[in-house]
């Protein structure tokens, strides 16, 4: 059974089967689109140009943390050194090496 967005209809008493084909056929759109994304992934790794797809993407940010800094009005020179530090900080991380 393909999944029908209208069941269970409003106000209607549970009727277990109903319900189990509606998860069954969920759970079947979910594994398809895993494995959708695996064979994606696979396509990009075994491409010959692969190395075209790291060339135009960025790299990974997360080990960039927060600045919190509260900049005073005017900014003094430190504070707009720290923006300028964490701003190479960043545009580091972003290049691929």
């Amino acid at each position: 059974m393909a999944y029908d967005s209208t069941l269970p209809a409003d106000h209607a008493p549970v009727a277990a089967a109903e319900l189990r084909n509606q998860f069954n056929a969920l759970k079947a759109l979910i594994d398809d689109l895993q494995n959708q994304c695996t064979d994606l992934n696979n396509q990009i790794q075994n491409r010959p140009d692969n190395g075209a797809v790291e060339a135009d993407t960025s790299g990974a940010t997360l080990p960039v943390n927060h600045l919190n800094l509260t900049v005073s009005n005017p900014p003094t020179q430190t504070e707009m050194q720290t923006i300028a530090d964490k701003l190479d900080e960043m545009l580091t991380y972003l290049h691929r090496e």
